[in-house]
């Protein structure tokens, strides 16, 4: 593509407003004195208004900015209220972010991060960038685990979330009010079928699937304790502008510098977010291919450094998948459709996607000028390919991001692209649709959250007597790891350093069994002898009973338990057993050690 093709490609969105005004000068309905033009779309001069050319925030945008900011602590800023102690879970599904806690704690000590749900010997084999940040943090500076994660990323995701998406928007649709809106769906639709059905006494299987896509698709949950995510998804679209940037041009000392940034960032997301990286690749080569096949132009040599450097984390992913007993349970683990209730029908696709991909069509009619323009096309058909690919794991994350040229595309639909039988955009229906998309599905996903907190399904808090109780199996000399149940499993390992039985499902072997038989010993389901026999099996040195939201302590084991008791310490509602040194005990706890 040459330098002048670039310039056209960059004023296309103007050139299309300019058409569309020009048409609608022509048959009257876009003319000043058309009675009802102070309720249509505002288009603004993208070349010429000094909003645009500046740069700067408009007041609807620092508007979306805060609303964007205030929603990344909708289940945090709540928790900190409350004036407990925070476990660093700040979500939907809380396993996720103690299990990212622990690999801070672990990255903050080796840099490599491994396993510590198995009972198993360590390999850490897993370097992250991120998990590394927030955990030189946590040890140069001695912040908390909880400070050094969600004090870091929090804002950083924000920001990073907020303009990766707003220029990417500013770039393709009409200023005014059409980018205003793009950037509104970006940033806040969640679709409200989820709590349609819910409403209307569905099944919890359609309950759950509905909820399941639309999660996926909100950009609020990847704020809500998946920050990283968020970066990852977001910087995707600033790499594409970047791309863009210095595709086919002289390259000046700047220009180095940005394809220099643009393989940083390629690798970024691809690290952090593989599906992401791997969308990311497809559409920097479909757009190449593209060029040269309609355009007869040729591919820019230059921008293999993007994908090899995007490549790269790919590689190392694959590698250690498959080398890495753990990393291979988890590829296992979370291959899709691997659980029951991991089941996307079309239907359910469809309809989730419905209200803006039916309006983002009509963005594919006419001709298609600039690398941008062509880029955000081949984004959906990117996420259908690495969606429906047999490799990799959780095929569902492919579909974040996705909410970004739908943005574009179904804005475009309505406006530079509008058929003539199209009714024009007028905030009369424009308000009251975003309205539904956004206001219902947030609710319903809040209310979620609420109902995990108040039902303690997971550790949100740490309760008195359970920090004392990690505090004591920290300080503890004594090699070796800890039986608990699930719940104390999430515990365990990001704050007290040790490691569990049990834990997230994804890197715990045999969970389904372990969880079993972990929750009717605690349950006092088994007799004294089958109690003594379980857990002499596992390898424990310490068994720990939670609070779990409870004032009294739970029941005592130490009839179950008998001889394998060497002590136990009582923190008010919460209880550790240290266990003799059997010979199972003593080798498990060879392997692992004790408290990092």
């Amino acid at each position: 593509m040459t330098g002048s093709e670039g310039d056209r490609g960059e004023s296309e969105a103007v050139s299309e407003a300019d058409l569309r005004h020009r048409d609608e000068k022509h048959d009257g309905a876009g003319s000043p004195g058309n009675s009802d033009s102070e309720t249509d779309v505002e288009v603004i001069d993208e070349q010429n208004d000094p909003r645009v050319k500046s740069g700067w925030l408009d007041g609807w945008e620092l508007a979306q900015l805060g609303l964007f900011a205030l929603l990344s602590m909708a289940v945090l800023g709540p928790l900190l209220f409350k004036g407990r102690q925070l476990s660093g879970s700040d979500g939907l599904f809380p396993p996720y972010q103690l299990q990212y806690l622990t690999w801070v704690r672990q990255a903050s000590v080796h840099w490599l991060i491994g396993n510590e749900f198995d009972f198993r010997q360590d390999n850490r084999v897993f370097l992250h960038p991120g998990f590394l940040l927030s955990g030189l943090i946590h040890r140069w500076t001695g912040a908390s685990l909880q400070v050094s994660y969600l004090a870091v990323w929090k804002p950083i995701a924000v920001v990073v979330g907020f303009f990766g998406c707003r220029q990417y928007i500013r770039r393709l649709v009409p200023a005014g009010w059409p980018a205003r809106t793009a950037l509104f769906i970006a940033l806040f639709v969640v679709m409200p079928w989820s709590a349609m059905f819910k409403a209307l006494g569905s099944s919890p299987q359609t309950m759950y699937t509905y909820d399941f896509i639309s999660g996926e698709l909100w950009t609020g949950q990847t704020l809500l304790g998946y920050m990283m995510t968020t970066v990852a998804v977001y910087t995707m679209p600033l790499v594409l502008l970047g791309v863009e940037r210095v595709r086919g041009r002289e390259l000046t000392w700047g220009g180095r510098a940005t394809l220099a940034l643009c393989a940083i960032g390629a690798m970024l997301v691809m690290w952090l977010q593989p599906w992401q990286g791997a969308e990311l690749l497809i559409v920097i080569v479909g757009v190449e291919l593209w060029q040269r096949r309609a355009k007869r132009a040729s591919v820019d040599k230059r921008l293999l450094w993007v994908l090899i450097a995007g490549a790269a984390p790919a590689v190392y992913y694959a590698w250690i998948g498959a080398t890495d007993p753990s990393w291979h349970l988890a590829s296992v683990a979370n291959r899709g459709g691997a659980q029951p209730l991991w089941n996307w029908p079309i239907s359910a696709v469809f309809l989730s996607l419905a209200p803006l991909a039916i309006p983002a069509v009509w963005a594919f009619f006419g001709p298609v000028t600039g690398w941008q323009s062509v880029a955000v096309r081949i984004w959906p058909f990117a996420v259908l390919l690495v969606y429906a690919q047999p490799f990799g794991t959780f095929p569902y994350h492919s579909v974040q991001g996705l909410m970004i040229p739908l943005a574009v595309l179904s804005v475009q639909g309505f406006t530079t692209r509008r058929p003539t039988w199209m009714p024009r955009p007028r905030a009369l229906w424009i308000v009251p649709a975003l309205v539904v998309l956004v206001i219902p599905g947030t609710l319903h996903k809040l209310s979620l959250v609420r109902d995990n907190i108040h039902g303690v399904a997971y550790p949100y808090y740490v309760f008195d007597g359970e920090d004392k109780a990690l505090s004591f199996l920290e300080q503890s000399p004594i090699k070796g790891g800890v039986l608990t149940d699930s719940y104390g499993g999430l515990l365990v390992p990001p704050l007290a350093g040790r490691e569990v039985y049990i834990g997230p499902f994804s890197w715990t072997p045999s969970w389904e069994l372990r969880a079993r038989l972990t929750g009717s010993f605690f349950a006092g389901k088994f007799g004294d002898r089958a109690s003594k026999r379980f857990v002499a099996s596992t390898g424990a040195r310490f068994v720990f009973q939670q609070c779990m939201g409870r004032v009294q302590a739970p029941m005592p084991l130490d009839k179950k338990l008998g001889s394998l008791v060497d002590s136990v310490r009582e923190f008010g509602c919460a209880r550790v057993y240290v266990l003799k040194p059997y010979p199972r005990a003593v080798r498990v706890g060879e392997r692992i050690g004790a408290a990092e």
